[in-house]
């Protein structure tokens, strides 16, 4: 189950794009908790459990394959939501037919959980400690096999619970179960071409497909992503390129990851191309400079720094495939771009290298690599960006030379949004260095299509406002910030309404509070932090008229904010999850009761107890997973990790702690390491972050070791007490678990959206909390 919700997310990511990859969570606990009503209503018997086991795992090897391939090939199309009330029910049947494959193997557990109470803590155990095998098994199979690949792995492994089940030694039934394992595994190895995964018509790669005699030249998989290199005579990527040039473009390729963000994988090119551009503005200030890159892309960054003389480039990419494609696979294309003698490559997190770093740069530059999003989207609002944090600006305010400088590079939009996110950014990365005099320290250029922000660590000499002056004047750039600038210089060639970028850049960096401004514009452009590195997401509750009066208007995905999609989605599962908790009370509420001897049944304290457990346990799952990439380096590896150490611990803490530990001693310790979790790990980061990746692995998993054990106890503690006065209600109190972790899962979501990670930690401990003060007569 836990390899198939890997897989899913990665599925998700490539084919619609990474913000509907949490959708896997609630699948796949959507799926449990059906399971669980569908139990109450039909359990098997002692007899037929072998039998149920065996069609369950059955069930789940034929559906996880053919789910996937349905959604594969469902026209669904998250752009037309707005104006074709038929996408919603594709965007229906797309859910659920996900949702089945979980089912079917929720409904496995359940059924062992139910026909056995008493051994709860054994059997969850089991569960966990599988479920932690999930995701390290799925991130190298995606490695060897990619997406496909591992779908049909996943499938193997169910074909192999079900061997388990039969334990049968009827020869024939020997022989065509290890046939069909065979095929499965050949199907691993070399998955049939019908399950590619199909992408959406509005990603970048499928775009650039569209252009005659486009050709994909390269696609490799890795346990995180796709890399692809398009050959196209369309591709001319050039961002903020100056207008000035007259000369001509290299040949490039595209380069995209997941599909998405198309960045030029350029050939030879002319000097004065690169000189164009508005990051050699960098060049201009600090000549013959040893250069900081963090994520290049294809390499364009890089290839500007060589041309305009840097002494040292260190490349800092944290996708090994992005770097073995331009240094090794295109290497003829882009003449040897990554072996030039000048160039370091480090494949690593950019943060995490920041962090562990001791050297000094001249220059570190955060080059454009994205694509371009309208902020009245909002379809990019989950994905989270630490390299564009306060923290991180601190971080790279700390490797400066003397005499350093940072350029941050972003789209321009109006009402300015991402430049002026930035800009902010800078300023409070500024004043926690303590820097004197802040508006000294930063500047800002634009071109049609681009702003570039600049932070130096030490005060702006005349000779570098004088050579800015001479680098925009020379490439028709605009001014919009100088320590001394004059509203005449500003919105020369380039002219937008009103100087927008000038006033808006002016009035923050002067503003006294800045949290007011921030309170009173249009759009949320409050600085990402390390709690909250949510940078593209703008929303703010003003804007549901605008987004209203455009609904079906604009050529958008959702038709509007990603933020509103969400709650739509929470309202969807709510009602979902009630109705599955609700089902299986209603043929026994006319029951009566023939057994005296017998407790009441405490409905109304079951239900708020596991629902609160199903609350928690995502509470506290993801906020900690979005805190170990920072550690870890690669999403990938902490998910892997962190998931993994949480359910190795709570299975151990569900076998040997259950009949050990009170169940109100488990809860109240879960709520306190909860509290306490968002002040403790920043000190065992800054103590232990210049390990190397093996030992910081060690120290992740005995940091959540403690938390895992006891978040073992308070639902097998649960089910043994349901199970000893109820029975019956065994099934049902799974389908509680499972329904209110759907729930948990979107709403952690908005949770971390609106207030940040730390919050989300604080109410998983509420939840434990008042699931201790909860008492069963």
């Amino acid at each position: 189950m836990l390899a198939f919700q890997v897989v899913l997310t990665r599925f998700f990511s490539l084919a619609q794009g990474s913000h509907l990859a949490f959708m896997a969570v609630s699948l796949a606990l959507l799926g449990a908790g059906a399971s669980g009503t569908y139990l109450s209503l039909k359990p098997p018997t002692a007899s037929t459990l072998p039998r149920f086991l065996a069609a369950g795992s059955l069930l789940f090897t034929l559906t996880a394959p053919a789910a996937y391939l349905l959604t594969n090939y469902l026209p669904f199309d998250a752009y037309r939501l707005a104006w074709e009330p038929i996408q919603l029910w594709w965007l229906a049947l797309y859910y659920l037919a996900l949702t089945v494959p979980f089912f079917f193997a929720g409904a496995v557990i359940g059924a062992v959980l139910a026909a056995q109470p008493e051994r709860a803590g054994t059997i969850y155990a089991a569960n966990l400690l599988g479920s932690a095998l999930g995701p390290p098994l799925a991130l190298v199979a995606l490695n060897f096999t990619g997406g496909p690949g591992t779908v049909f792995g996943v499938a193997l492994l169910g074909w192999l619970a079900v061997g388990a089940a039969r334990r049968s030694r009827q020869a024939g039934w020997t022989i065509g179960f290890a046939l069909i394992a065979l095929i499965l595994a050949y199907f691993t190895l070399r998955p049939p071409t019908l399950f590619e995964v199909r992408l959406t018509p509005y990603k970048a790669l499928t775009q650039a497909q569209l252009y005659p005699g486009s050709d994909i030249v390269f696609s490799r998989w890795n346990a995180f992503s796709r890399v692809d290199v398009i050959r196209s005579d369309g591709i001319r990527s050039a961002p903020g390129l100056s207008f000035a040039y007259a000369g001509p473009l290299p040949p490039q390729l595209g380069l995209t990851v997941d599909g998405d963000n198309l960045t030029p994988l350029s050939g030879p090119a002319p000097p004065d191309f690169s000189r164009s551009l508005p990051p050699a503005l960098g060049f201009a200030l600090r000549p013959d400079a040893d250069v900081l890159i963090l994520e290049p892309g294809g390499g364009l960054a890089v290839l500007t720094a060589l041309q305009n003389g840097a002494a040292s480039v260190t490349v800092v990419q944290n996708n090994p495939t992005v770097i073995r494609a331009v240094r090794d696979d295109f290497a003829d294309f882009n003449n040897h771009l990554y072996r030039d003698p000048r160039v370091t490559l480090i494949t690593e997190e950019p943060r995490s290298f920041l962090r562990r770093s001791q050297k000094q740069f001249d220059l570190i530059i955060l080059p454009l690599t994205d694509s371009f999003r309208p902020v009245t989207a909002g379809a990019y609002t989950l994905n989270e960006d630490y390299r564009y944090t306060v923290e991180t600006f601190v971080e790279a305010l700390r490797h400066l030379s003397p005499k350093g400088l940072v350029l941050v590079e972003r789209w321009l939009q109006l009402p300015p949004t991402e430049s002026l996110r930035v800009w902010g950014t800078a300023i409070e990365a500024v004043h926690r260095a303590d820097f004197a005099a802040i508006e000294s320290h930063l500047f800002a250029i634009r071109s049609l299509q681009t702003s570039l922000i600049g932070i130096t660590n030490q005060p702006l000499s005349v000779q570098d406002l004088t050579a800015i002056r001479r680098f925009a004047t020379a490439r028709q750039f605009d001014l919009v910030w100088l320590p001394d600038i004059t509203p005449t210089e500003a919105n020369r060639y380039s002219i937008v309404p009103d100087a927008a970028y000038y006033h808006t850049f002016e009035r923050l960096i002067t503003a006294p509070n800045p949290d007011n401004f921030y309170a009173d514009y249009d759009y949320a452009i409050t600085p990402p932090t390390d709690d909250h590195p949510y940078f593209f997401h703008f929303f703010k509750w003003r804007q549901v008229p605008e987004i209203w009066q455009t609904l079906g208007k604009t050529w958008q995905p959702f038709g509007g904010s990603g933020y509103l999609v969400l709650l739509l989605l929470l309202e969807l599962v709510v009602i979902l999850s009630a109705g599955l908790i609700v089902l299986p009370l209603i043929p026994q509420a006319g029951k009566t009761r023939t057994e005296t001897t017998r407790p009441a049944r405490p409905t109304i304290q079951i239900l708020l107890y596991f629902t609160l457990l199903g609350l928690g346990f995502l509470f506290i799952e993801i906020p900690l997973l979005q805190r170990f990439i920072l550690y870890l380096g690669q999403p990938a590896y902490a998910f892997a990790v962190v998931v993994s150490a949480l359910l190795v611990a709570a299975g151990t803490g569900s076998r040997y702690l259950t009949t050990r530990l009170s169940r109100r001693g488990a809860l109240l310790g879960i709520a306190g390491l909860a509290l306490t979790y968002p002040i403790i790990l920043p000190l065992v980061f800054n103590a232990t972050l210049s390990l190397p990746l093996a030992g910081r692995m060690v120290v992740t998993v005995l940091a959540l070791f403690p938390m895992g054990m006891v978040m073992g106890v308070p639902f097998p503690r649960g089910v043994m007490r349901v199970g000893q006065s109820w029975p019956e209600l065994t099934p049902w109190v799974w389908a509680v678990n499972g329904c209110a972790s759907v729930i948990s899962a979107i709403l952690a979501a908005i949770i971390a959206l609106t207030w940040g990670f730390a919050v989300v930690l604080w109410s998983a401990a509420a939840a434990y909390a008042l699931a201790a003060a909860i008492k069963w007569r």
